[in-house]
């Protein structure tokens, strides 16, 4: 039973931010998840010294959407900047009415108790979490100006700390969303279109032409052969079973045109329509290259990438009296219940995430396909279903880090002083969006350019003329995430 709740309102109605049981028991809750860089110990012990526990003491539940706050995707080192304050502002708050109901009890001012590994002294006596909450149920709404340790009160922060998933981890009790089972589950092999990675085009939705489903018919174990549109898996009792039903099964797919050249970054960047947009212009650029006693000009590319993540991605779904819930590796669960929502065409308050960590996260990967596959086919069969992609299925598939190409002009006058320069960047849209959406038709394939290609394009350096543009652009191939997001070849 929950003693203590501070919470806030979050997009969706009232956010639990930490709780406090009836033994005293610690949880602190934080949308965003654990990719690998510990962010579950250095929460914990966040709230460790608010509360002045030893860490050991807090549980962190991370990313379920059923259970955290909506804070956003994990992205940008912003977890413990931003994501981490109100959880620590809750811990505060807990502590001063932990300490307020200590000087009731003792008939002392707060300003006389002090507040030890848990156990509250002072005035007549001392007292744990447990028996100053004993038969009290207090929900508080958090007080963000509540009054936080100064790094010199400091016991826990900044100092080391085991990290509490290494043991499990290293003794392989860990549980990975691919170790997930549950009771009943099926395994779903799903099996792409032809035009792997391919983002965008009228081909998308409508190039599954024929499925001959008696050619396995007398294989074991086959449970459901699903098909909507481009989207087309087999179901069966086992995972091997699944992917050898699926390799046999006849297909008849439409090709798709050729892509242009992607070999050649930089003539199909700069071939490729796009809109031109001006993010600063100062001085008079050409002037200034014209009188340049040193001019330089210089062209850049910057290659498509592959996560190559060391396991391929997988998911866990089930549905049961109206709710969907999905056990995923996703970085952005509450922007994954969103896209899956509208896959299903169920309201969000009826999907639950439920995030493990998986092989790999950073830029999506797979880990967000592998959930519309498992939910489409859970509701298909009336059964959990779990779906994991081979590692050709998620290399060939998996959103790619975009290619970019810069172009520089720079001059220095003849003193020496950098005086001049103009630079141009080409960036093929990030989009990535669950597969599940494009194959299905759920949402619209045409290529869309978005304003991604501009991060740290205009440099930091005192230029008195200096011009910066960006060409947005549609995507090529599917693109998303990628340590920085254009952000590091502008910056080279």
């Amino acid at each position: 039973m929950t003693a203590l709740t501070i919470w806030r309102t979050g997009k969706a109605g009232p956010e639990a931010l930490l709780e406090i049981d009836t033994a005293g028991t610690v949880t602190g809750f934080n949308g965003h998840v654990d990719l690998g860089t510990g962010i579950r110990t250095a929460l914990g012990q966040i709230v460790a010294e608010e509360l002045d526990l030893p860490p050991a003491r807090v549980r962190m539940v991370l990313g379920d959407s059923a259970r955290t706050p909506d804070q956003g995707p994990t992205i940008a080192s912003e977890t413990i900047q931003f994501a981490a304050v109100p959880l620590r502002a809750a811990a505060a708050q807990a502590r001063t009415i932990l300490l307020a109901l200590a000087a009731t009890r003792f008939g002392c001012p707060p300003e006389a108790l002090t507040l030890r590994d848990g156990v509250v002294t002072g005035g007549a006596g001392t007292a744990d979490f447990a028996a100053l909450l004993a038969n009290q149920s207090i929900r508080a709404e958090l007080d963000p100006a509540a009054r936080v340790k100064t790094p010199a009160e400091y016991r826990t922060v900044g100092r080391s700390s085991p990290r509490v998933d290494l043991p499990g981890k290293a003794t392989g009790t860990w549980t990975y969303v691919h170790d997930v089972r549950l009771p009943g589950m099926l395994h779903g092999h799903v099996l792409r279109p032809p035009y792997a990675g391919r983002d965008s085009g009228p081909f998308i939705g409508h190039s599954l032409l024929a499925v001959d489903e008696a050619s396995v018919a007398h294989l074991p174990g086959l449970v459901a052969i699903v098909r909507i549109r481009d989207f087309l898996a087999v179901v069966a009792e086992r995972e091997g079973q699944a992917r050898t039903i699926a390799e046999a099964l006849k297909v008849r797919w439409a090709l798709p045109p050729e892509l242009p050249d992607l070999g050649d970054i930089a003539g199909t960047l700069r071939d490729l329509p796009a809109t031109k947009r001006v993010l600063t212009d100062r001085g008079d650029v050409e002037a200034a290259l014209a009188r340049a006693k040193v001019q330089l000009a210089r062209s850049y590319s910057w290659p498509w990438q592959m996560h190559g993540s060391i396991g391929p991605s997988c998911a866990v779904a089930r549905i049961e009296a109206g709710r969907l819930e999905i056990w995923s590796g996703t970085q952005n669960p509450h922007l994954l219940r969103g896209d899956i929502a509208r896959l299903m065409e169920m309201p969000e308050d009826a999907i639950d995430i439920h995030r493990h960590e998986a092989a790999g996260c950073y830029g999506r990967n797979c880990a967000d396909d592998v959930c519309g596959d498992a939910a489409l086919l859970a509701r298909a069969v009336g059964r959990p279903v779990r779906v994991q992609l081979t590692r050709e299925q998620e290399h060939l598939w998996e959103p790619k880090g975009a290619a970019q190409l810069m172009e520089v002009r720079g001059g220095l006058s003849a003193d020496g002083r950098f005086d001049a320069y103009d630079f141009e960047t080409r960036y093929p849209s990030n989009r990535g969006p669950n597969l599940a959406l494009l194959l299905t038709g759920a949402i619209d394939p045409s290529p869309q350019p978005s304003d991604m290609g501009d991060r740290t394009a205009i440099p930091p350096y005192r230029i008195e003329n200096l011009r910066v543009a960006v060409h947005d652009m549609a995507p090529i191939v599917r693109a998303s995430w990628f340590r920085g997001v254009s952000a590091l070849p502008n910056t080279f």
